[in-house]
């Protein structure tokens, strides 16, 4: 459909979110997502914008490639292994060259007797007799096919090994580069897109960059030495034989202008069902809760259908691309035997020469083929790479000063003057906080009052928007993060447990703790009181997200993990929401362990969590934030008073 727009009409839909700076519904308008289009516009920031086919095509040709050039590095440690694969495509060449000229000699020498020809040479050696030529011919066949088949089995498994190797090492550049980005690069993407990018893409990257070796490479050396030898034997037959050639890279120079469009919409409709399957996972819970399987029936099917039809239209693209690519060479064959066979009449040349020189041309074309092939491999590498770049190309957190730091912190936490913007106005406006070693501060307030933004500036998830944050007088921008997550433990709302044993849980907060330190730790947090009932005790092994455990153990397991860690600074958000009477009671116990002789910060609406502060923030739009002390009588001189306002969760 000629101008039609993605998602049913939506303007200036950008199609590939995987692109950098991609906006999704941003309304710009005119960029359609049409491959067969002219002048398609290309979000080059001026609405109503044309651009001229051709010079497209071109500039996507140049980028294609620059995406793909800049994985280059990582073939660098593996070039030794990369050029091996190349002198053993040349061997496996060179023996396909000598391969039909046995048949070429029983041809010559043995069925038509004569003693003329380029294998002349070899009645000296072993005879003139039919024989001798035939014997010659079938060993030499025979050694020939088995060192082709040598050559190809060794280059395509060093090739295939080096591919696998640099695609591991992007693949873990990508996944430690993608988990050390800010939370709010995560906020704004689905796990299941950054999956598939990390798990996917990177795959087809190695496909790309190996196929430059293994192919493309020994492809052109295979034409260009195919082209020179046919040319020696006969430059008439040469030039009837290369002349094919153009044809055949025309047609598949067209198929790959078509293919890279198609690759990117494929691309990105894949990474948007992938997407849509992680979150249905992660909240299946829900679905069955409510029973709307029908409802993600539904939205599947939707985004099942966008990935069948440009996996239907890529399929097409390749199904007319070979019978194409095979007209081309079938005309190129013709043309060399009616010509040929012409010459054999007239007694230009022999039969067994023309036998040859058809063969290579054969032989020519598969090479032709396989790089005719590159323009499908590099569209779709091309296209996974411009989704991996755009993880590589997210900054990281900037640098942070080398400052000796000692090996604990006091605990002294100073906020001054915050504000944070997650893009959709303040959460929190100009507030102020200290809070002393040793503080138990419980902050309350109503729910979106900006509570837990407080922990997570706390905790460094989030850079302030503007005010300074300080760590015992040093602000925490100025602080190494390895440094900072050290000095403070962290107890969620929902305690994240990742798969293994329990005992693998705890001492995710310290991998290097011992056993003795695990079990005390799992003592103080009394996770020991329900993991004596399990047959492995703590070598129990989780399901998915410690499916299993109630609510209650898998806080305790949390707060175990946060006493291991043997942090200064503790943060509570909401540990026991959701929590029975008698699940709260044990976790606030633990928690009253996990808290003593450390600064704390706690928020929470359950009072029997309140009795463990020894100061309180109340927090509401647009009112002060006020100090109070849990006991009857707080004392006049030490209340306090600040603003805390903030407009939206």
């Amino acid at each position: 459909m000629k101008g039609r727009c993605d998602d049913a009409g939506t303007k200036g839909r950008c199609v590939d979110t995987g692109m950098e700076g991609c906006r999704v519904d941003t309304g710009m308008k005119g960029r359609c997502d049409d491959a067969g289009t002219k002048g398609r516009c290309v979000d080059t920031g001026m609405e109503g914008c044309r651009d001229d086919a051709g010079t497209k095509d071109r500039r996507d040709d140049a980028g294609m490639l620059r995406h793909l050039w800049r994985f280059r590095s990582y073939g660098r440690p593996h070039l030794g292994t990369l050029v091996l694969g190349v002198l053993l495509r040349i061997g496996e060449l060179i023996a396909d060259l000598a391969a039909p000229w046995p048949l070429a000699l029983v041809i010559d020498n043995v069925l038509k007797g004569r003693t003329s020809g380029p294998l002349v040479w070899l009645t000296g050696i072993v005879g003139d007799s039919p024989l001798a030529m035939l014997s010659v011919a079938a060993v030499a066949l025979l050694l020939i096919t088995l060192a082709s088949g040598a050559f190809d089995y060794l280059g395509d498994r060093v090739m295939n090994s080096a591919g696998e190797r640099i695609t591991a090492e992007i693949r873990t550049d990508v996944f430690a580069h993608m988990q050390r980005l800010p939370m709010s690069y995560h906020d704004r993407q689905a796990a299941g897109e950054l999956t598939s990018r990390v798990a996917i893409d990177t795959s087809r990257i190695q496909d790309a960059l190996v196929d430059l070796f293994s192919t493309l490479l020994p492809g052109l050396l295979a034409l260009t030495g195919y082209a020179i030898v046919i040319l020696s034997v006969d430059w008439r037959l040469g030039l009837i034989a290369i002349g094919g050639a153009p044809l055949i890279l025309i047609t598949a120079a067209r198929y790959t202008r078509l293919t890279r469009q198609t690759e990117r919409r494929q691309r990105a409709a894949e990474g948007h069902l992938a997407a849509f399957v992680t979150e249905s996972l992660q909240g299946i819970r829900t679905i069955h809760a409510f029973g709307r399987q029908d409802l993600h029936d539904a939205h599947f099917a939707s985004s099942n259908s966008s990935t069948l039809d440009a996996g239907l239209r890529s399929v097409e693209l390749r199904a007319r691309f070979t019978p194409l690519l095979e007209a081309a060479a079938a005309v190129a064959t013709a043309a060399l035997l009616w010509t040929g066979g012409l010459g054999v009449v007239n007694h230009w040349w022999t039969v067994g020469l023309l036998v040859v020189v058809t063969s290579y041309l054969k032989d020519m074309i598969k090479p032709m083929r396989s790089m005719s092939r590159l323009s499908i491999t590099f569209p779709q590498g091309a296209a996974s790479a411009e989704r991996v770049a755009a993880i590589l190309d997210q900054p990281p957190p900037p640098p942070t000063s080398r400052r000796r730091l000692p090996d604990r912190a006091t605990g002294r936490i100073d906020l001054h003057d915050i504000t944070l913007d997650y893009g959709r106005g303040p959460v929190l406006n100009h507030f102020d906080l200290t809070v002393h070693p040793g503080e138990h501060i419980a902050l309350l307030g109503p729910n979106g009052s900006g509570k837990s933004t407080v922990l997570s500036l706390i905790a460094g998830l989030y850079p302030p928007t503007r005010g300074h944050l300080l760590l015992d007088g040093l602000p925490l921008t100025d602080i190494p993060a390895i440094w900072l997550h050290r000095q403070i433990a962290v107890v969620l709302q929902d305690t994240f447990l990742f798969s293994g044993t329990i005992a693998d849980n705890i001492r995710y907060a310290r991998p290097d703790a011992g056993p003795h330190e695990v079990a005390r730790a799992a003592e103080a947090a009394l996770v020991t009181e329900f993991t004596e009932r399990l047959p492995d005790g703590l070598g129990t092994r989780l399901a998915d997200r410690g499916a299993g455990l109630s609510g209650g153990q898998r806080q305790r397991v949390g707060i175990a993990r946060a006493l291991l860690a043997d942090a200064p600074v503790v943060l509570l958000d909401e540990p026991t929401t959701g929590l029975d009477n008698a699940a709260e009671e044990l976790v606030v116990r633990a928690l009253g362990r996990l808290v003593e002789s450390r600064t704390a910060i706690m928020t929470t609406h359950r009072p029997a969590l309140t009795r463990l502060a020894t100061r309180t923030i109340h927090l509401h739009d647009g009112t002060r934030r006020i100090w109070h002390s849990p006991t009857p009588t707080p004392t006049p001189a030490r209340r306090e008073s600040a603003r805390a306002t903030r407009r939206t969760a």
